[in-house]
């Protein structure tokens, strides 16, 4: 097995501060987050009241927009002053996707939406939204960061290693869709490329022994980490790896965007940005801009185009003359702020709160129905029944409409105090990291920590592959203390009599 190239600094224990310019004090590092979470909170606050003074429902959406992104404009900047890797952390992650998903569209023009939701609901969503982001920040402080951090810290890697674990996580997670196509590559293409559900290997709506195959199927989102991680690192790799890494890239980003899913293609463009940045040789601004420029951009194009995507499949979308939604004058997401609107005015009104139905409903997710042939179907109220939407598509509310329904205001800052407390937990994964193969688990985690945001109810399916990868590093970081040890026992001269 190849050697692993040995890092430039040794194993941290929490609170102890390291020598050089290029060290941030664990004290100013838990400065920079308070006080990054201070100007969140502010924002937060001046949002607030920007909303419930609106005249107009698009008012209400609009003008706390612009205060929120800069408060996590600024916020971010704050925390930049500890290097490039302490901004690339899940709490922050999560509030920008879920900014993205909620108030982003609102700092452009849109058409008048009043005659879909009411002001007072329009002020609700908008209350509702900034109560998620408040409960985020505020849940972040329960794990404050206690070990110093290195801006340019450097990471021992195991090549073969993760080359290896990139070959295991691909062959695992496409497994089910060669066996659905018998193998044959060109059709596993023309099928991806199909309207969305039409495939072979679609999961079906109540489930069975194909869907306990399938549910290995989420392996293949480790694979922009890994490959982000390659890249990042790519003088340890040799030719034949690396071109591999790239066409497997490729690959899970082809599915992704021919799927039309969005949150699942951006969730792997993302991740790749992530795993790479956190692992890049030299971690600058410029250096990151060079990467996630083309990555922003390639984000921005697919937001719109996927639209008609989802819809007609890949061929269908390339065959079509005008987009399915009409976004040449203005910037359109998901519009999760109206739906979340409309699930306040059904809640408690027409419909008693969830309460724990929602968190029981994402921890039983992915135990496939072949196992649990009793386990519920959906929720006892889905939201497309409370938006009004039809039964043949898909409505996401963010985790906020979701938590509202289980309780309100109370749910959703219970909720995201979890969320941020959970986040902030597992970035230490990352401040503890000496070996590429931790910050590769810890990258990983930035795949259902997206879609978390979209969907708490969904996050539990990927957070199942981050278990697994979280089991092999244990395993392989043991077998190597182990060779260590014996090499040194080997070497230890025997004592004289």
């Amino acid at each position: 097995m190849q050697r692993p190239h040995q890092a430039n600094f040794a194993m941290r224990r929490p609170g102890s501060p390291r020598a050089g310019k290029d060290t941030v004090s664990v004290k100013r590092l838990q400065g920079m987050t308070i006080l990054a979470s201070m100007i969140i909170i502010f924002g937060v606050v001046i949002a607030g009241f920007a909303s419930l003074s609106a005249e107009t429902v698009n008012q209400s959406f609009s003008r706390p927009a612009p205060i929120l992104a800069a408060a996590l404009l600024v916020s971010t900047l704050v925390e930049l002053r500890g290097g490039l890797r302490n901004v690339v952390r899940l709490d922050i992650f999560m509030m920008m996707v879920l900014f993205l998903l909620t108030f982003l569209e609102f700092l452009f023009p849109q058409d008048d939406i009043s005659y879909r939701i009411t002001l007072d609901a329009a002020k609700t969503s908008a209350s509702a939204a900034l109560v998620g982001f408040a409960g985020i920040t505020i849940g972040r402080l329960f794990f404050m960061p206690r070990v110093a951090a290195n801006k340019f810290a450097s990471f021992s890697v195991a090549p073969n290693n993760v080359f290896g674990l990139l070959l295991i996580s691909t062959f695992i997670g496409y497994l089910n869709i060669l066996l659905a196509v018998n193998f044959n590559i060109a059709e596993m293409f023309n099928q991806m490329m199909q309207p969305r559900f039409s495939q072979s290997w679609s999961r079906g709506r109540l489930g069975g022994l194909s869907t306990l195959l399938g549910e290995l199927g989420l392996f293949k989102f480790l694979i922009a980490p890994l490959v982000g991680a390659m890249l990042a690192q790519a003088k340890r790799y040799n030719f034949i790896q690396l071109f591999v890494a790239i066409l497997l890239l490729a690959l899970v980003l082809f599915e992704g965007f021919a799927s039309g899913t969005r949150n699942i293609f951006l969730s792997n463009v993302m991740t790749f940005g992530a795993s790479y940045t956190l692992l890049m040789r030299k971690p600058t601004i410029f250096n990151a801009l060079k990467v996630w420029v083309p990555l922003l951009v390639v984000a921005a194009f697919s937001i719109q185009y996927l639209l008609t995507v989802r819809t007609f499949g890949l061929i269908g979308a390339m065959n079509q003359e005008a987009p399915v939604v009409e976004t040449e004058r203005t910037v359109s997401v998901d519009m999760n702020l109206i739906n979340i609107a409309l699930i306040s005015d059904g809640f408690p009104e027409r419909y008693q709160f969830l309460g724990l139905e929602i968190p029981y409903t994402a921890v039983i997710r992915p135990i496939p129905r072949a196992l649990w042939a009793g386990k519920p179907e959906s929720i006892s109220v889905s939201i497309e029944e409370v938006t009004g939407a039809s039964d043949t598509i898909t409505i996401s509310a963010t985790f906020v409409g979701e938590f509202w329904m289980a309780g309100g205001y109370l749910a959703i800052m219970i909720g995201a105090l979890f969320l941020g407390a959970l986040a902030a937990w597992w970035n230490r994964i990352g401040a503890y990291a000496t070996t590429t193969m931790r910050m590769i688990l810890f990258a990983s985690a930035f795949f259902p920590a997206g879609i978390a945001m979209r969907s708490f109810m969904s996050a539990a399916p990927p957070v199942l592959p981050v278990i697994a990868l979280a089991v092999i590093v244990t395993v392989f970081e043991r077998r190597s203390r182990g060779r260590r040890n014996e090499q040194r026992f080997r070497h230890v001269p025997a004592k004289r009599v």
